[in-house]
């Protein structure tokens, strides 16, 4: 099925369900196994306790009072690097980590931390094989450690990786709401069907009914497989308790207009737009609305208005095609036809780059072809992102090394371009 063209490497935020990094069963679990030492084993229970309680400063004190007393104990330097973690501060849990093994602990004792905390410093490609051995190890219940692995597969878009550390976590975390939304993430990233996406969010809401916003989603992945009677309860569910919300306001109005509720779906489009006047969706709904109900003038100035504020949507300018035909202004319908197909054309090219990253994701030639398709098309910063990733993959990837240059020298960037251009260049400089 089609879905709306999304961007190939959107930014995700850690759920509400994290404390500083790690949830609190996830704490539990880690800092309850011990750093696997034989040391002071009270003052390491006292940091485990404190820690689980959600009183990192006090374990931050006791860690360091242990320090002070004996700077070179590896059981002191391992419960430093844990607490270095739960505080998400990964590069300082990974020194503690390295100082501890450099002690005489030995590595797999820490193997978890170091690997959680060289995955939250970005260094995957170091923390992977760390966290797999780990959890190819043991089959105690490690949820960080399955976290860190899944969000690593998600990141390099390698989804069948992230979804068998997934069912880990799930295995590990039975009642944790979070696989369940990265389950949904990657669900909608493959292009799976609104059902089995929606079934996901269910999922995350068995397990949390607190988590709105995760309501809001599953109403409207609801109303996008065309199920409109059925998202109206989780719609109602929602606005019940965020009634000015206007997503929600919008969403819920196009779902109503799906349903031939014209006048229940105008009150709550205008009611968004009362609360955000530039608010896409809702300005789109009024302007389809308009169309359905014959007010081809006000219709058109909806979508004029819509062009506006996006004008890289290519079923804008197809509706505002239509528009202009009923109103005999032929000339114009067609140049807006035109400009419809372009951006088809365009998104049917970001749709071929993400298959064949899902595909292949390790190709530098793929991540290169992306970063340059989307600097050039308005999208620099993910461009940039994946120019950086094509580098990583491939050290000192000639053509990435280029297109940055180009990037930042149009951007007058003069350091970071010469800086590029540099690595560019032939080896035998």
């Amino acid at each position: 099925m089609s879905h709306p063209p999304r961007m190939l490497l959107a930014s995700r935020g850690r759920s509400s369900t994290q404390a500083v990094g790690l949830s609190l069963l996830g704490l539990l679990v880690l800092l309850l196994a011990g750093p696997g030492c034989s040391g002071d084993d009270t003052l390491g229970q006292q940091v485990a306790a404190a820690i689980a309680s959600g009183q990192l400063d006090e374990a931050q004190q006791i860690v360091d009072r242990w320090l002070s007393r004996r700077s070179n104990d590896p059981d002191a330097l391992a419960w430093a690097a844990r607490v270095a973690l739960a505080r998400d501060r990964p590069t300082e849990a990974f020194e503690f980590a390295r100082r501890a093994q450099q002690q005489g602990l030995d590595r797999s004792a820490l193997r978890d931390v170091e690997g959680v905390a060289l995955a939250r410093a970005g260094r995957m490609a170091e923390a992977e094989p760390l966290l797999r051995a780990h959890l190819a190890a043991t089959d105690r219940p490690d949820p960080v450690a399955s976290q860190a692995l899944a969000e690593i597969g998600l990141a390099t878009f390698r989804f069948g990786a992230a979804r068998e550390a997934l069912a880990r976590w799930r295995r590990d975390a039975p009642d944790d709401p979070e696989p369940w939304l990265m389950e949904a993430e990657i669900s909608e990233r493959i292009g799976d069907e609104y059902t089995v996406i929606a079934s996901h969010y269910r999922e995350a809401l068995k397990r949390d009914p607190s988590l709105d916003g995760v309501l809001l989603r599953l109403a409207e992945t609801i109303r996008r497989s065309g199920n409109y009677r059925e998202a109206v309860e989780s719609f109602n569910a929602y606005l019940d308790r965020h009634p000015d919300d206007p997503d929600a306001l919008a969403w819920a109005g196009l779902n109503q207009l799906g349903m031939g509720e014209v006048e229940a779906a105008e009150r709550l489009l205008r009611q968004a737009l009362a609360r955000e006047p530039d608010h896409l969706e809702a300005i789109k709904g009024l302007a389809r609305l308009y169309q359905q109900t014959g007010r081809v003038e006000e219709s058109l100035a909806q979508f004029n208005r819509a062009a506006e504020l996006d004008p890289e949507q290519a079923d804008i300018p197809y509706q505002q095609s239509l528009l202009l035909a009923r109103l005999g202004r032929r000339e114009e319908a067609e140049q807006m036809r035109e400009r419809s197909e372009q951006l088809r054309a365009q998104a049917a090219e970001i749709e071929r780059l993400r298959d064949a990253l899902v595909r292949d994701p390790g190709n530098a030639e793929l991540q290169y072809e992306t970063a340059r398709w989307l600097i050039e098309h308005g999208h620099a910063e993910e461009g940039v992102r994946w120019a950086e990733k094509a580098i990583t993959t491939v050290p000192g990837h000639r053509p990435s090394c280029l297109l940055l240059a180009e990037y930042y020298e149009a951007t007058d960037q003069p350091d970071l371009a010469n800086f590029y251009r540099f690595k560019a260049a032939p080896a035998d400089r």
